[in-house]
């Protein structure tokens, strides 16, 4: 056997490519189970047979059957076969009772907190109780009232609802997403209307632990708070300490980012390595005071040994989130590695934590975690050989290992770079000195002052509440040396989206230069050719972004129930309306989710106007990301103004950024871009209403022969009012419908003076607002209307030469 698995070095990494080579193509193929079940018989037999008959065939054989499997793991999950009594079948009911068991760590987010949920019943509005299965998140709203742990039994009212995708080119897969956690959908309630059904088993120790080692995690992220107060810094020291990392703040998750130490915050495999190193090196020396230890030499694997208890603890306590769980797991093969003494074997240990992560989970190889953490490593040990090899000069002195400290943080940053700007679209310049400056004040000083504030508070509240106020300070300082560092000119830089084809490129790159280093001259000649040929499908395949000819394009995205849409003229400007957005509850931005995402992928970083038609939510909460990421020149809105903590901050990032605001006159003006003509009819002072929604601007986009109208949310009298100004030509090819298609537009007036060939309507999916009204849907089809709309067809995308027009959606209509 020795001969068969050893002529491949080291196998454990063939294999480990081989199962990541399986979960990736089951990933993207359509639904294969039933012929990649036939595909492994086949594999399985004839392996056996190698091993009697041929056994040096035996290994690759082996590594397709891996592959094989990996396809499998992935797609049991993707596709996968729902029991008679899963949960699904009962989404969309509404106000159906609910009941189940918490399964999940609570994670507080504002306003609200998030647990899974293991169904078991359910009680349908004619009182008919059903048993169920299959989980779903619970968002729950407010703070009254105590807050479910796990393995808590509840129930409550709600209506369940299936996960959805918002419908746009390249926009984020929700639906999968949920899939690979094993989601169902989602249920929202109120705290207030849970009601806790005490249920517990005594004698299930394990629950027991767990809930115990939850409620010092609550206990102690509040004793945290207590000292700090809810601070930024708190809430990130908090986070740092007990893994709830919900607690960052978007603007300091985005301040990590551009200083390149968001890794920091996070139960990583950095944070269990640290952790562990404390606990292991504390155990060893505690353990060679015993003679007997000492020279058996028996200390350092006992202590190995003992250190994996504090670690499983530690790693419930943080949550044992899937990205923890593979931090543990690849801690936990190294520290084994270590005290078996073969560190030296460093490939097959990191092969085989990997193989163990996707056993256990094969998503996790799509989990930005995984991705970043086996790259990084992966990069620092083939740096590391190349100054061992000689490549570059090393001595072993105080100098010498500051720039082996250096090393290592760059031949991470180098490895993880495009991955980051894929993902984040952010590239920190200043993360080398950022790395070498806070691991050390982070990693070494904060994050083991807090466990020991962590292992005492029980005892010593009075000595653990001054190491928390000293850890709070010295985070503070850290946060602030942030802001100083990336405030420097240059020291980070927003990106635009990098592709498949563009990374692979800049890793075939980078592969390229690590080959000429080691000599290896064939392999080097064989990585220029493969840069030439996707070189040229890169480039190729930019230019078939850009539309052919002189075409004005417009896309109506699909944001839900709201509106947003860009505009590309001719000329090259680029020109957004509106941009979505949620309630002031919802914790989902429109603008950094949907719009920004959009924009980077057609590489669009600079927008020369944005049109806000009225500063409603749906409207605008999606354009503040957008105006603190983008360049933009020209902000436009109508003379509303709002004392919502969204439009004073939409006005704040105007004022910071130096955006021209522009109000266009009550009589309507235009802007002229070319042969693009962007029309402002009458403005809504003209009319005084008091109803946003009726103030909203009112504008056409005409391109020669083509013109398309937006009315925002305009209600019948404003509608009237337009139709009877006789000077105003409302007529256009196509119209964004009024107020989603509410009931209170589309007057039959209005559309006769518009006459439009096409309609768009922008709503939400099952929107509580029943969006758009039938009785609208039939006064656009007695008018013969063509109806399109984002809650069906997706992104809605329209192209004119200036002559004739056509249009086209996401989901192929």
């Amino acid at each position: 056997m020795k001969i068969i698995l050893t002529h491949l070095k080291p196998p454990s990494l063939f294999i480990f490519f081989s199962l990541m080579a399986g979960i990736a193509l089951g990933y993207f193929l359509p639904d294969s189970k039933t012929y990649v079940w036939f595909v492994l018989a086949v594999l399985s037999g004839l392996s056996i047979l190698a091993v009697f008959f041929h056994k040096q065939a035996f290994f690759p054989l082996f590594l397709f059957l891996i592959c094989g499997l990996g396809i499998l793991s992935i797609q049991t999950k993707l596709y996968p076969v729902y029991p008679e009594d899963h949960i699904r079948q009962f989404f969309d009911i509404k106000k159906i009772l609910v009941k189940g068991k918490i399964v999940s760590f609570s994670r507080h987010y504002d306003k609200k907190i998030k647990v899974t949920l293991e169904c078991s019943h359910i009680v349908l509005p004619d009182q008919i109780s059903k048993r169920v299965s299959g989980r779903v998140e619970l968002s729950i709203y407010s703070s009254s009232g105590p807050i479910p742990q796990y393995g808590d039994l509840i129930e409550f009212e709600s209506t369940l609802r299936p996960v959805q995708n918002f419908e746009n080119p390249g926009a984020f897969d929700y639906v999968r997403y949920f899939k690979l956690k094993g989601l169902a959908g989602t249920a929202y309630c109120d705290q207030k209307n849970i009601r806790m059904i005490h249920e517990e088993d005594p004698k299930n120790f394990l629950l027991t632990g767990i809930r115990a080692l939850e409620k010092i995690r609550l206990d102690f992220y509040s004793f945290i708070l207590g000292h700090t107060g809810p601070s930024e810094s708190g809430k990130a020291l908090a986070a740092l300490i007990t893994g709830k990392t919900e607690l960052i703040s978007p603007d300091l998750r985005e301040l990590f980012s551009k200083a390149g130490i968001s890794h920091l915050f996070a139960i990583s495999g950095l944070h269990l390595s640290i952790i562990g190193f404390l606990f292991f090196t504390g155990i060893f020396y505690f353990l060679s005071v015993f003679p007997k230890y000492l020279i058996t030499g028996r200390s350092k694997k006992l202590a190995g040994g003992i250190t994996v208890v504090p670690l499983v603890l530690y790693c419930i306590f943080s949550g044992f989130s899937p990205s923890t769980q593979r931090a543990f797991i690849m801690t936990l093969v190294l520290l084994f590695s270590l005290i078996s003494e073969k560190e030296k074997d460093f490939p097959s240990s990191l092969s085989m934590a990997g193989i163990l992560i996707l056993m256990i989970d094969s998503a996790a190889l799509f989990s930005i975690s995984f991705q970043l953490s086996f790259i990084a490593v992966g990069f620092i040990m083939g740096g590391l050989s190349l100054i061992k090899k000689g490549a570059f000069p090393y001595k072993d002195n105080l100098l010498g290992k500051t720039a082996m400290l250096l090393c290592v943080s760059f031949f991470a940053s180098l490895g993880t770079f495009p991955l980051t700007a894929h993902y984040f679209h952010t590239i920190s310049i200043v993360q080398l000195i950022s790395n070498f400056v806070f691991i050390p004040v982070v990693g070494f000083v904060i994050l083991p002052l807090g466990v020991v504030s962590l292992l005492g508070f029980p005892f010593f509240p009075v000595f653990s509440g001054w190491i928390i106020h000293l850890c709070h300070f010295l985070i503070s300082f850290s946060i602030l040396s942030s802001e100083a560092i990336v405030s420097i000119p240059f020291s980070w830089m927003r990106i635009m989206s990098l592709d498949g084809s563009e990374i692979t490129l800049i890793y075939l790159m980078l592969a390229f230069f690590y080959a000429l280093l080691k000599r290896k001259r064939k392999i080097s000649a064989a990585m220029v050719v493969l840069m030439g040929i996707l070189g040229i499908y890169t480039l190729l395949n930019g230019q078939s972004i850009k539309a052919p000819g002189p075409i004005l394009a417009v896309t109506v995205m699909d944001v839900g129930q709201g509106n947003s849409s860009l505009i590309q003229t001719p000329q090259g400007h680029h020109i957004l309306v509106d941009g979505g957005g949620f309630a002031e509850l919802s914790a989902f931005d429109t603008g950094k989710y949907i719009l920004a995402p959009f924009l980077w992928r057609n590489k669009i970083d600079t927008l020369d106007y944005i049109i806000l038609s009225h500063p409603e939510s749906d409207h605008l909460n999606g354009l503040i990301y957008i105006l603190q990421n983008f360049k933009v020149h020209t902000f436009i809105k109508n003379a509303d103004m709002r004392e919502t903590e969204a439009y004073k901050k939409l006005m704040e990032t105007c004022k910071k950024n130096r955006i021209r605001i522009w109000e266009p006159s009550e009589r309507g003006e235009s802007l002229y871009l070319g042969e693009t003509a962007v029309i402002f009819l009458e403005a809504a002072d003209h009319y005084a209403s008091i109803d946003l929604n009726n103030n909203s601007l009112v504008f056409k986009i005409s391109y020669k022969g083509f013109s398309m109208l937006f009315p925002g949310d305009i209600l019948s009298t404003r509608e009237e009012l337009l139709a009877k100004e006789n000077r105003l030509n409302l007529h256009s090819k196509i119209m964004l419908s009024p107020h989603h298609g509410s009931s209170s537009s589309s007057t039959e007036i209005f559309l006769d003076k518009i006459m439009p060939k096409s309609v768009i309507i922008s709503c939400g999916r099952n929107n509580r607002y029943k969006f758009p009204h039938p009785d609208v849907l039939k006064r656009y089809n007695d008018m013969g209307i063509h109806i399109f709309r984002t809650d069906r067809d997706g992104a809605v995308f329209i192209s004119s030469d200036g002559l004739d027009f056509g249009i086209k959606t996401h989901k192929g209509r």
